[in-house]
């Protein structure tokens, strides 16, 4: 007989501002707090997938503080990108020469991103990790729900409607989950062409819903909406994709009865890596602050 309620924690996305989640994590060890399942999107699935895996926070925290030698590499030529791009919108004449540029499907390759989590988790698959974890990404093509989780959860994630993989490697299911369109080159699998999973819920609560968790702790680290300033294209692209994330977060949120946790990291650019110590300490005054509630729901 089971005394206490299945818990799960949705690790919501944020770039960088992910480190976050790490923080969260260790009031909820330190308070003794079990998580039984775990569903993550984007940077959300990045923690997620190496606390499933079984590396310790510790290390977790040490993989973010070395991200910068992990940095995506250029997808494109600038300039050569930048001609055909103009010539294909009608902005320059047609020339043969540029018609031979063909447009990339992303800015960045995220390679580095695949080859990290492959290192950190041992190319675990789903049906491997130590804690079971469900990653969502979006399939560009039809703009379904890509779930990957353990082949068990099955029975609870594949509603006919969502795609669900359980056969690829955690780290493959990551980088497509952190794949935000235009920036990253969507990641091919299975056939299916995928790309961030926050095109359809940032903080996946209803995954863990539908998985069977009883109470559901949600991770959410908002977005930069209000704050941003755009300045290239890059801002347009992420502010576009901050904006769609925004609204979709909030309606899963509100219709859902999570517990949710909200740290207050604010604007954060990708390369700000020394902000990362602050970022974790913010996640564990956030979830210092939730911790009443939680136990409280816990007990019932």
């Amino acid at each position: 007989m089971r005394l206490r309620p299945v818990v799960g924690v949705a690790l919501g996305g944020g770039g960088l501002r992910s480190a976050a989640h790490i923080g969260v994590l260790k009031v909820l060890e330190k308070e003794g707090i079990k998580i039984d399942l775990l569903a993550g999107t984007s940077g959300g699935s990045i923690v997620g997938a190496l606390y499933a895996a079984g590396l310790s926070l510790e290390q977790i925290e040490y993989i973010y503080r070395t991200l910068p030698k992990q940095l995506p590499t250029p997808a494109v030529n600038t300039f050569s990108f930048l001609l055909a791009l103009l010539e294909r919108i009608g902005f320059l004449p047609k020339r043969p020469s540029l018609r031979q540029i063909s447009l990339p499907r992303g800015l960045l390759k995220n390679d580095p991103i695949r080859q990290l989590m492959t290192k950190e988790t041992k190319g675990y698959s789903f049906d491997q990790l130590k804690l079971p974890l469900a990653v969502l990404a979006t399939d560009l093509c039809s703009g379904r729900e890509v779930v990957f989780a353990p082949e068990k959860a099955r029975h609870y994630l594949d509603d006919g409607q969502r795609i669900f993989l359980s056969n690829e490697q955690v780290s493959v299911a990551v980088a497509a989950s952190s794949s935000i369109p235009g920036i990253f080159v969507p990641v091919n699998v299975a056939g299916h062409c995928l790309v961030d999973g926050a095109l359809k819920a940032n903080v996946p609560v209803h995954l863990l819903k539908d998985w069977g968790a009883q109470v559901i702790i949600a991770v959410d680290l908002g977005f930069t909406v209000e704050e941003a300033r755009i300045g290239n294209i890059l801002h347009v692209l992420l502010q576009a994709n901050d904006i769609m994330g925004q609204t979709i977060s909030d309606l899963h949120l509100k219709a859902s009865s999570a517990l949710v946790i909200r740290p207050q990291v604010g604007p954060m650019r990708l390369t700000e890596f020394e902000r990362i110590p602050e970022v974790i300490a913010q996640g564990v005054a956030a979830a210092a602050q939730s911790l009443t509630t939680i136990k409280s729901a816990i007990k019932r």
